[in-house]
């Protein structure tokens, strides 16, 4: 069976919920891995890596600012009546924001000690449960 056709991003902070749609880029293995890396300040980017083996595929964000906590595969409403047809079910990428303190950190010049670089693991640990 193909993949869904659809991708949704959900991100949750700890006040509210939304969805967007991604702008979706496809890389190949002979493709240069610089066309991964962010183009400007606010952008993230997120690596979904489909293999055709696996019912799930695997996604990971390069951004520090934002932390991909799971994925899900759901019924996308209405993708059947199209006239295309494609797998009707969608891709929904969850994802958390990194709390206020680490962006902070990383704007800072300094760099942080390693006791602070632990603290700052285990809070995204606690974040992402």
């Amino acid at each position: 069976m193909d993949p869904p056709y659809y991708i949704l991003f959900s991100t949750q902070p700890a006040s509210s919920s939304s969805l967007g749609h991604p702008t979706i880029q496809y890389q190949y293995a002979d493709d240069s891995p610089l066309a991964l890396l962010p183009q400007h300040p606010d952008e993230h980017v997120l690596l979904l890596d489909y293999d055709q083996t696996s019912p799930v595929p695997t996604v990971n964000s390069t951004s520090r600012t934002l932390a991909v906590t799971g994925i899900k595969v759901e019924e996308a409403p209405g993708a059947a009546v199209a006239e295309n047809r494609h797998n009707d079910r969608m891709y929904i990428i969850e994802g958390t924001t990194v709390p206020v303190e680490d962006k902070l950190l990383q704007l800072s010049s300094e760099r942080p000690s390693p006791h602070v670089i632990i603290a700052q693991f285990k809070q995204r640990k606690v974040n992402l449960h």
